[in-house]
């Protein structure tokens, strides 16, 4: 029988597109988690996306001034097989949330935004197409959450 210790959970990040906001908040989670060395990873996908997307190059600039690293990533489209296999879901926005909740009510337990689960007053906004500099408060405001969701999921 495996040791319930060790066996990892998983949190999944959902934006819209999958190619910015989540798959930055699921590296910057990893980031954190291999430090703390925590038994829990992350993973991203998107709502209205196609699978093979290849994420932003701003994501990838602005995630490698922290020395992370997403430039393999490609989109997922997100779907039930996901969100059954995940032990929780962290949207960007309150409207991702409200809009999972409709598609998948059973599913309504594990899902969250990220502003409520980090307790903060802001959601995180869609920098796609917003230039370097939205990419860069992007990524400072996920450093300053993923850590308080963290901080929550351990304790």
């Amino acid at each position: 029988m495996a040791n319930l210790n060790t066996i990892q959970k998983h949190v999944l990040f959902v934006c819209t597109g999958n190619t910015c906001r989540s798959p930055m908040a699921a590296a910057i989670f990893n980031h954190f988690a291999e430090q703390k060395k925590i038994n829990w990873f992350a993973s991203s996908a998107g709502i209205a996306t196609e699978t093979g997307l290849l994420v932003t190059k701003e994501a990838i600039q602005v995630l490698k001034d922290y020395d992370i690293h997403i430039e393999d990533h490609i989109s997922h489209q997100l779907d039930e097989r996901m969100l059954n296999d995940t032990d929780i879901v962290i949207t960007m926005t309150n409207t991702q949330k409200d809009l999972l909740k409709i598609y998948f009510p059973d599913k309504k337990d594990k899902i969250f935004s990220l502003m409520e689960y980090a307790d903060s007053d802001e959601e995180i906004e869609d920098p796609y197409g917003q230039g370097l500099k939205k990419y860069q408060q992007i990524a400072a405001d996920l450093m300053v959450m993923i850590p308080k969701i963290i901080k929550r999921l351990t304790t």
